[in-house]
């Protein structure tokens, strides 16, 4: 009698925990759904030229990303999406990252935004990846960054 009373919860749980999306992640938990990812900022150490900072700034991001649109005299980098950031290198064709930063116009800090897509039933929905900001924030940083904001 247990092992039915089992059975039978199983039955009627699994269902709508497959309905409900509750066994199939709708991404990972570092996507966040957003309109317009925010932007953080990086303040430039005083000893660093904007030459300096920006060859520092293009090797971190080289490392992990092809680079899509890059333009030394405008400030600005963006690279291409790549679906392998939420499987540890395995290959995802419903999430895809790509990281976008912006030297200011006086070359003294830099912004970063991360931009994020989970594409649910046939849709790409917009976000931001925390994790990938993150990174991307710490990474930069550690070459050229004085402090936070």
């Amino acid at each position: 009698m247990r092992f039915q009373q089992k059975i039978l919860t199983l039955t009627l749980i699994v269902p709508f925990m497959f309905g409900c999306g509750i066994l199939f992640s709708s991404g990972p938990r570092s996507f966040v759904q957003v309109i317009e990812p925010t932007w953080v900022s990086v303040e430039i150490r005083d000893d660093l030229s904007y030459d300096e900072a920006w060859r520092e700034v293009v090797d971190i991001l080289a490392k992990k990303f092809e680079l899509e649109v890059i333009s030394k005299d405008g400030g600005y980098i963006r690279t291409a999406w790549i679906y392998t950031w939420w499987k540890s290198g395995k290959i995802t064709e419903n999430y895809r990252v790509r990281a976008i930063v912006k030297f200011s116009a006086d070359r003294k800090k830099v912004d970063i935004k991360t931009e994020a897509n989970y594409l649910k039933d046939d849709t790409w929905v917009t976000g931001t990846d925390t994790r990938l900001l993150q990174t991307v924030k710490t990474d930069i940083m550690g070459v050229v960054g004085r402090t936070t904001r």
